[in-house]
């Protein structure tokens, strides 16, 4: 998490137990929802190299720093711009919405790659220069390219979330509908920190991913007693 490495730890521990219950219940009952049941567990590897970053920083390891915030930033720059659009693809019935999910794992994959490529070269548009603490949280310092501004950057990235809500699955619509909410939120009120906060709320949120499973599924049953 982005207030300590025991926040970090902890937070990534409840979201393993989460993920497995959100797994379990995928895999009994309906496995379509197996990729979107998968979710809480890839966000705790993310909390868990956040927690690593913590570790770097308060002891002064700077290589630890630079390669956990490297590979947090992998997660929050790339990785969740082509899953989520995967989740969503996975979850589509509609074949127009398909293909539309399809160019957007695309599009999201390449734009990501943007963002993330000097962060792991450290040069370049965009590359990693400090990850220090603003306040009581983390912030990971970018340099700015004249040409694509990062607030240009934030834009996009955040389109391209709305974008996602254009699935057909109410449970998928639901979830992302809150982790998008928290997201301007936490741009208006964080802005410094938006990276890392935003990154935590979204991963505590994937934890009502198993409550809606459980609801869709007990309403599925009365359904077929009616």
């Amino acid at each position: 998490m982005c207030f300590s490495a025991t926040a970090s730890f902890g937070s990534a521990a409840l979201l393993l137990v989460g993920g497995t219950l959100c797994i379990r219940h995928a895999i009994k009952n309906d496995k379509t929802y197996l990729l979107l049941a998968i979710t809480p567990i890839l966000f705790a590897l993310q909390q868990v190299s956040e927690g690593v970053v913590w570790i770097g920083h308060n002891g002064n390891l700077t290589s630890l720093t630079t390669a956990s915030s490297i590979f947090f930033l992998f997660f929050a720059l790339l990785f969740w711009l082509a899953w989520i659009p995967i989740v969503a693809f996975s979850l589509e019935t509609k074949r127009w919405k398909r293909i539309f999910f399809i160019i957007l794992i695309m599009i999201g994959f390449i734009f990501g790659l943007y963002l993330w490529i000097p962060v792991l070269l450290e040069t370049g548009p965009r590359h990693l220069i400090k990850t220090s603490v603003c306040g009581h949280s983390l912030c990971y310092i970018m340099s700015d390219d004249s040409l694509f501004s990062i607030t240009a950057g934030h834009i996009i990235y955040s389109s391209l979330g709305f974008l996602f809500l254009l699935s057909s699955n109410r449970i998928f619509r639901k979830f992302w509908a809150l982790v998008m909410l928290l997201g301007v939120i936490v741009y208006f009120t964080q802005r410094e920190t938006w990276v890392s906060t935003w990154c935590f709320f979204a991963a505590i949120s994937t934890l009502w991913i198993y409550f809606l499973l459980i609801n869709d599924h007990k309403a599925k049953i009365k359904k077929q007693a009616s």
